[in-house]
């Protein structure tokens, strides 16, 4: 049986993620395999589309090889026509043209900044394990009713002093209502890794029924109230990978901040009158060690 991934729609997919940027200006000396016009179809370009495509018989990457071959020179007899038609000086699409070729540059980059990144050990991503039991051994499914608000900041108190005083989350929605304060109202069932932090936090200290109010980010305030829960805990060795990819992914944003942070220190910016940022505002000394 033939592989069901390699058809056309799947290499046209890949021909148009091979479009995201311009060819380079020096290619690799590499085989051609197809000249279209000016342009030329390496033997590299072309190994590196089958390859886009996933693992495969030696059977179907033949079959596939050939049918990737057209859909590259399809893609390069639309790519002069777009030229020919001078479509790439269109402000918009010269501005996703090096959108594109940032993008890749970039990912080559952290490519190489993380490659020499250690896999987390045992001992490690069974400490993650233990310090987070509401994720894993004490991981539940949680039913919610959650009202979305758009609020003042300086009414929060207000809020909770009002969901407190009331007798049903619907006499606080009429409340609500009588103040002017937008409501957006839906009821969830979501795992405990599929729920913000700050919400998580409540809700594993939470009854059935009771309701509580989460301050979210500025301008929004989501009010929860938990329906019913659902213990579906996780063992270690079912959470062994995603923990292990958990901590690899916070040592490389950590070690990609890092290196944002000497860039900007030693490249040289300079911002047009009137877009460049406030001045962090000083921290404020609590007198706390």
């Amino acid at each position: 049986m033939k592989n069901p991934r390699v058809t056309l729609a799947a290499i046209l997919a890949v021909s148009t993620l091979l479009a995201g940027c311009e060819q380079p200006a020096a290619p690799p000396p590499d085989t051609v395999v197809a000249k279209v016009g000016d342009d030329t179809i390496s033997e590299f370009e072309l190994d590196r589309a089958v390859t886009r495509l996933g693992p495969m018989s030696a059977a179907d990457a033949a079959e596939a090889r050939g049918k990737v071959l057209e859909a590259l020179i399809d893609q390069h007899l639309v790519s002069l026509a777009a030229r020919n038609a001078k479509l790439d000086k269109l402000p918009e699409v010269a501005l996703a043209m090096q959108q594109a070729q940032r993008q890749v540059l970039v990912e080559a980059y952290m490519e190489r900044l993380f490659k020499d990144l250690p896999q987390p050990s045992d001992a490690a991503i069974r400490d993650y394990y233990n310090r987070h039991p509401e994720l894993f051994a004490q991981r539940k499914l949680y039913r919610v009713h959650e009202l979305e608000l758009q609020l003042a900041a300086g009414r929060v108190a207000e809020v909770e002093a009002q969901l407190k005083q009331s007798r049903s989350l619907a006499e606080f929605t009429d409340w609500l209502g009588t103040q002017g304060i937008a409501v957006k109202s839906g009821e969830a069932v979501r795992p405990a890794e599929k729920i913000p932090a700050s919400m998580l936090a409540q809700l594993v200290r939470m009854k059935d029924g009771q309701a509580v109010v989460v301050p979210m980010d500025a301008g929004r305030v989501s009010v929860l109230q938990l329906l019913d829960s659902q213990a579906q805990p996780v063992s270690f060795e079912q959470a062994r990978d995603a923990i292990a990819q958990l901590i690899l992914g916070g040592k490389r944003k950590t070690l990609l901040e890092a290196e944002i942070h000497k860039l900007r220190g030693s490249g040289k910016i300079e911002y047009a009158s009137g877009f460049a940022p406030a001045p962090a505002e000083p921290a404020t000394q609590s007198g706390k060690p």
